[in-house]
């Protein structure tokens, strides 16, 4: 995935959306990263764990606390960081 493809699912995730909100609501039954990448893939999205896991990180530079006020996209950063 390039980082165009990590912009697309942070905006297609983020905020008031319908994807953001399947995606959080799905979070709690997550038990690891690969459920994450099974629920993206199932949605169109084409990520690697190191993928999502570089995003992450690089959220956890970015912001304290990480994900705060993005939705589902958030949530999932929160999820990976945790896991």
């Amino acid at each position: 995935m390039s980082a165009q493809d990590i912009e697309r699912l942070k905006s297609d995730a983020s905020g008031n959306t319908a994807l953001s909100e399947v995606l959080a609501e799905a979070i709690p039954s997550f038990s690891t990263t690969d459920d994450a990448i099974n629920f993206l893939e199932s949605r169109g999205f084409e990520i690697t764990a190191v993928e999502l896991a570089r995003a992450a990180s690089d959220e956890a530079r970015n912001e304290i606390p990480v994900g705060e006020g993005e939705g589902g996209y958030g949530a999932l950063m929160r999820f990976v960081v945790e896991h």
